[in-house]
């Protein structure tokens, strides 16, 4: 879609939000927009894993009311509002949710959950829900591209709570079926509530600014609907538009370049290992050295992690994780429990686990974590000595799940089935995970959603 000279990039990106067919995307982008839809229900399935879900959920009650969106994973059923927040922060629960890396940005819990709490109200089809999630995805990562993260990041934005609302905008908006106009206005209803800081980073709060994006987003959206104004350039005024007040100026170029045939949201991340997202190359790095050496653990005599001197400073600090949440941060952790157990799941991070003895004198005595200037935060290399003098090295210049390294579609069954084990019988697994492979095909999404609401509290075997 060309840009005419007397249309800003907030018009430009609504035109494109309001009016792009879903039809025309490409077969890539419907296999993308269904897999962010497969990895976020599998992701807010995982959300028990979490400490503080319980606590989220009372709030979400609070905040939003009673209603008849549905919340996956329970019989409970929220207002759009309600629902949009506490199936948000169930995706990013866990620490397993998707990341646009080059923003270091979550994307789903931002656009899916109140994408689906107006497809459901509005019994929308499976193939206008999965256009949403995919208009949606679009906008907020092309908002994060247009924004210039080396000085956004610096200066400490934390981007879900900034581009999430966009998206989320753009998503339900669709659903709604907004004229340009009034996506345009959405958009700046959306930038108005922008908001979020890295001086959360290390609580629960950081996961509160992707909840908050869905929420901000699902208000710009139906508030525009009545034909409620906002600006017109909302991305580029000189006077605290997006790129102006969260960075240099930003790109704007990034946003309208080749829109609505080059597919940015394709470059989203999915994780398949728990996590924080920095932590998903030195993982790919040290499993591919468990399948293709199978070092003994016992015979390892030291560990060497090395990761870009921006990761470093983030997660080093980690060596003995209190917690769960400090867990999910610590490479030591991570790395020590997949070479001593062969797997690395949220089953792995009971107390009793990261308190295990064994893990945290090898956390202490053998393993390091060290910064290399010379390497992107996207790439890992991970180094064994073993006891017998044999060295063995890997690494990883694309963490598995991203679009260099992709995740398969069998990865993706196998995360769906961890997150669901214990919470839906093996029939009802299935066919939720076949409506989600079949989204496009369903006219029909009440059996989805019922599906959505069976899961109960998590069985563990005796």
């Amino acid at each position: 879609m060309d840009q005419t000279p007397t249309e800003t990039p907030t018009e430009t990106l609504a035109a494109f939000a309001a009016g792009h067919s879903a039809e025309a995307l490409p077969a890539s982008a419907r296999v993308a927009a269904r897999n962010l839809l497969l990895d976020s229900v599998a992701c807010a399935l995982a959300s028990d894993f979490s400490d503080e879900t319980d606590v989220y959920a009372q709030f979400a009650r609070a905040a939003g009311g009673a209603g008849q969106s549905s919340i996956i994973g329970s019989a409970e059923r929220l207002s759009p509002l309600g629902a949009s927040l506490l199936n948000a922060y169930q995706i990013t629960a866990a620490t397993v949710c998707d990341t646009y890396v080059p923003a270091h940005v979550h994307i789903t819990p931002e656009i899916v959950p109140p994408a689906l709490a107006i497809a459901e109200r509005d019994g929308a089809s499976g193939a206008a829900l999965l256009g949403a999630i995919a208009i949606g995805s679009e906008v907020a990562v092309r908002v994060a591209a247009g924004i210039n993260y080396a000085v956004a990041g610096p200066r400490g934005w934390h981007m879900p709570g900034i581009v999430g609302p966009f998206g989320a905008a753009a998503a339900v908006g669709r659903i709604l079926g907004l004229a340009p106009l009034q996506m345009r206005n959405a958009f700046g209803l959306a930038g108005s509530q922008s908001a979020g800081t890295w001086a959360s980073w290390g609580t629960p709060t950081v996961k509160f600014h992707q909840s908050r994006g869905a929420g901000s987003g699902l208000l710009a959206a139906l508030l525009a609907q009545t034909g409620f104004t906002a600006s017109a350039d909302i991305l580029t005024h000189r006077d605290g538009g997006i790129l102006n007040a969260y960075s240099d100026g930003g790109r704007p170029g990034a946003i309208t370049q080749a829109l609505g045939t080059a597919w940015e949201f394709e470059e989203i991340a999915l994780r398949i290992w728990p996590g924080g997202t920095p932590l998903q190359p030195t993982l790919t790095a040290a499993f591919d050295l468990l399948r293709s050496a199978a070092p003994d653990f016992g015979a390892i005599a030291r560990v060497r992690i090395e990761v870009s001197p921006d990761v470093h400073e983030a997660h080093a600090r980690f060596v003995r994780p209190k917690g769960t949440f400090e867990a999910l941060l610590s490479f030591h952790f991570a790395v020590a429990s997949a070479l001593r157990d062969g797997s690395f799941w949220l089953t792995s991070l009971s107390s009793a686990q990261i308190e295990d003895p064994a893990i945290v004198a090898f956390m202490a005595d053998r393993m390091e974590i060290v910064a290399n200037p010379a390497i992107p935060r996207q790439v890992s290399i991970v180094t064994i000595e073993m006891t017998d003098g044999r060295k063995l090295v890997a690494r990883a210049d694309a963490a598995k799940g991203t679009r260099a390294n992709p995740a398969t579609v069998e990865d993706l069954r196998g995360k769906f089935h961890k997150c669901a084990a214990g919470r839906l019988s093996a029939a009802d697994e299935a066919e939720l995970l076949d409506i989600i492979l079949s989204i496009e095909a369903q006219t029909d999404l009440s059996r989805f959603f019922a599906l959505l609401r069976k899961p109960g509290p998590r069985q563990t075997a005796a």
